[in-house]
């Protein structure tokens, strides 16, 4: 059995304080030198490190065998993992927003097809679904895109010399899914919308799995080089030179995987880092609401407001979240995986 690298939720917290940051920018009043333009400019990118992160863990939690039991342990478990809690939180925001969603991607309000697409985790494919159910709910639907083409990708690496037709088939992908967004799909999109809600075009499309398999390409790069000590230089130059090319943020995205590479190679921890990484999911899921609502109160600057939803927002789930939803489903899936004969996970927390 493969120890855990501790420093797997070192960068779960890291991803989440980015991710928190970002909002808390978005509704604080005032200016921060120097914060307020880095939480602008790449407080963003916590997801995609969320997304790097994803695609490492996967590699290394799937299990040893590759067959449809191995394929059934993964989706169980994944799915108590990730579904009930977002399900809750389907509930809590349409509480919240009295049935509207949120406007900002919704400018209508949400109706039964938003809500039927977001539970079944379809709201990347419609503009006025993938955001607007469940605030950030766009990265859970990549995610869960990710899953589903995850066995694929596996039985691929694990192949004799498969791990460059691996890696070369995300660069592909990756490559012709931009070339097919940025000059056709998002314009077309655009026009068919009303001139006030064409942003929702290229949003919709960040929520697109060609736009974001890079980094989960990036992530299975790592687990190459630090879980089995290969080397496969081609492999990170190929998804180098397709991160360049899909978009914008590729070079920020690479640096990512190598800040990322930096402290799993080390294998280090932090203790109350590691506390906010192991709360991450419940974390992102209810920090929306956090910021809402403290912003709503009292006018907070950046920095006062950004300590509050990450406390606020970590003790939600410590006693509450964590222990009475989060657990019981994951004890029930890993449950459920190994009564059907599934073969254990190199590890067991993900």
């Amino acid at each position: 059995m493969t120890r855990r690298n501790q420093s797997l939720d070192l960068l779960r917290g890291v991803a989440i304080l980015l991710v928190v940051l970002v909002h808390c920018q978005e509704e604080s009043t005032g200016v921060v030198p120097g914060l307020s333009w880095f939480a602008r400019n790449y407080g963003g990118l916590g997801v995609q490190l969320f997304f790097i992160i994803s695609g490492y863990t996967m590699m290394l939690t799937f299990g040893d065998r590759l067959d449809l039991v191995a394929a059934r342990s993964f989706y169980i478990r994944r799915f108590f993992r990730i579904a009930p809690l977002f399900w809750v939180a389907i509930v809590f925001y349409l509480l919240a927003t009295r049935g509207r969603g949120i406007t900002n991607f919704a400018p209508d309000g949400v109706g039964v097809s938003e809500v039927l697409l977001t539970f079944f985790f379809l709201h990347s494919c419609s503009v006025t679904a993938y955001n607007s159910v469940v605030p950030g709910g766009w990265s859970i639907a990549v995610e869960m895109q990710f899953y589903l083409l995850f066995p694929l990708l596996i039985y691929l690496f694990r192949r004799r010399n498969g791990a460059t037709l691996c890696y070369a088939s995300i660069a592909l992908v990756s490559v012709i899914g931009q070339l097919a967004v940025e000059p056709y799909l998002i314009p077309r999109l655009a026009a068919s919308l009303p001139a006030s809600q064409t942003y929702l075009a290229e949003g919709v499309f960040t929520s697109w799995l060609p736009r974001q398999v890079i980094c989960f390409g990036f992530g299975i790069l790592l687990y190459d080089y630090i879980e089995l000590k290969n080397r496969p230089t081609f492999a990170a130059l190929v998804l180098l030179g397709a991160a360049l090319i899909v978009t914008p943020q590729g070079a920020d995205v690479a640096l990512l995987a190598a800040f990322a590479f930096g402290l799993l190679i080390s294998n280090v921890s932090l203790s109350w880092m590691t506390v906010l990484g192991r709360h991450s999911y419940a974390i992102y899921l209810v920090h929306f609401a956090v910021v809402s609502l403290i912003a709503g109160l009292v006018p907070v600057g950046l920095v006062p407001l950004f300590v509050l939803v990450s406390a606020v927002s970590l003790a939600f789930s410590y006693y509450l979240i964590e222990p009475r939803i989060e657990r019981p489903f994951n004890r029930l899936g890993h449950a459920l995986a190994s009564a059907g004969s599934a073969p254990k996970a190199v590890v067991t927390t993900a």
